[in-house]
């Protein structure tokens, strides 16, 4: 099978550098088979997969990879959508043939940029007849994340939540959960993106191109029952939260540059909220969902009430350029790489 793969003695551990300067594509790759499934198991060919920030900032930052379980075989990419081509014999939830998608719950020997995957059942659900498959391999890793965050902060009808970066995957996402939770929704985006932001339900928007995101937070009052944020930027915007951040509040750090020093900083969120009297309460996001939360979302793409935004399609040939475009953290919604040719993608 074809396969992005780390080359020249580099592997997930030892990375030093950038991930798309790492890897190449190898055209006989070793694909998995059949009989290394246990029973919760699926072989699975891959028809398209999606791009996250995850999966090169997690290889790329050391120790801190380490306690996401990464292993030295590791390869890139975690979310697909692809058909069933083989099962364990007593598996009876999922048919051969039969359209899924999902995420996997870390870095593989076999990672979705590559012909064949082997996932659980947990890591994935169904694809509605109705949603395509670059549809779906959109989905995965940022919609789990997102819905899973909205819930950890207890967003209900009538909450008011701010979403600090709703451009992205994770925000675009968020911003659909949150409306249909009943939410109130006001996001952060660039003067390029206000309009899209405004179409997939935000109520307000801050535009940080014209205005400084903590400035307009705290012009606005103690308002808020929930931030996420997607972004990590501004640096100090949960150490001033209690100036926009009502005190019963939750803020959910969704994103974060995994250096040391950022690392540290997470860290010392973590405990004031514990310690010091009058923070708000932290969480730090890494949840991407079950197989329940999967088919929840993928029936509202079916149904029309969220819609993942595609930035881009990449062919296969073309993903070292397309993490390098991630990585300048510009992409509106998810960018989508075609692993297959032939099939119902987009």
């Amino acid at each position: 099978m074809r396969a992005w793969r780390y080359v020249n003695g580099v592997t997930a551990k030892t990375l030093v550098g950038k991930l798309e300067e790492s890897i190449a594509l190898d055209a006989a790759a070793t694909a998995p088979e059949k009989s290394s499934l246990a029973q919760d198991q699926l072989l699975i060919r891959v028809l398209s997969a999606s791009l996250n920030p995850a999966d090169y900032k997690i290889p790329e930052s050391g120790w801190f990879g380490q306690m996401f379980g990464l292993g030295a075989d590791a390869q890139p990419g975690l979310d697909f959508c692809g058909r069933v081509v083989a099962k364990h014999d007593l598996n009876t939830t999922y048919n051969e043939g039969q359209r899924v998608f999902g995420t996997l719950r870390k870095a593989s020997r076999y990672g979705t940029l590559g012909g064949f995957i082997v996932a659980s059942t947990s890591e994935l659900a169904a694809v509605p007849e109705s949603v395509s498959t670059d549809q779906a391999a959109a989905l995965g890793t940022s919609a789990g994340i997102a819905y899973r965050s909205l819930l950890s902060a207890g967003v209900k009808p009538g909450s008011n939540v701010f979403i600090n970066g709703g451009s992205g995957g994770v925000g675009t996402f968020s911003i659909q959960f949150a409306k249909l939770m009943g939410a109130t929704v006001t996001t952060s985006s660039s003067t390029a993106n206000v309009g899209m932001v405004r179409k997939l339900g935000a109520d307000d928007v801050i535009d940080y191109k014209k205005t400084g995101v903590l400035d307009e937070l705290r012009r606005r009052g103690i308002v808020f029952d929930a931030v996420l944020d997607n972004v990590g930027t501004p640096e100090d915007l949960y150490d001033q939260c209690g100036g926009f951040l009502k005190g019963s509040g939750t803020y959910v750090q969704v994103a974060a540059n995994p250096t040391a020093w950022a690392t540290c900083g997470i860290v010392a969120s973590l405990a004031k909220s514990f310690v010091v009297p009058g923070k708000r309460a932290f969480r730090f996001a890494t949840d991407k969902g079950s197989s329940s939360d999967y088919e929840l979302i993928a029936r509202w793409v079916a149904e029309g009430k969220v819609a993942p935004v595609i930035g881009s399609l990449v062919e296969f040939e073309d993903v070292p350029r397309a993490y390098a475009e991630l990585r300048k953290g510009r992409s509106r919604g998810k960018i989508v790489v075609h692993v297959q040719e032939g099939e119902d993608t987009l």
